[in-house]
């Protein structure tokens, strides 16, 4: 029987929002999830590739850096996308989620 050590199990009612944009015939697909878990960053996970991110709102004036976080080689797409993350994202920035 293998050996381990538990670091965290943690349960938490955790807010998931899931968005989608077509960016002149490319088609991008992202579930956010905000948790307590990440120290107020979103998990960003893409739905056609699995990657995924955390992403804190700061991390929207950065496009160059977002744009190598999210594997968006379109610099115009990626500056639309940061738009739209941007109001997406609002509503969460100053709501922490429920403990369970």
């Amino acid at each position: 029987m293998p050996i381990y050590r538990e670091l965290y199990n943690e349960h938490e009612k955790a807010d998931v929002q899931f968005v989608g944009v077509d960016i002149a015939g490319d088609r991008y697909d992202f579930s956010l999830i905000y948790t307590s878990m990440f120290f107020g960053k979103a998990l960003v996970i893409c739905m056609h590739t699995g990657r995924q991110v955390l992403l804190e709102y700061e991390h929207l004036d950065d496009i160059s850096n977002l744009s190598g976080m999210l594997h968006v080689d379109d610099e115009e797409d990626m500056e639309i996308l940061a738009a739209f993350f941007k109001e997406a994202m609002k509503p969460y920035i100053a709501k922490p989620p429920i403990k369970m």
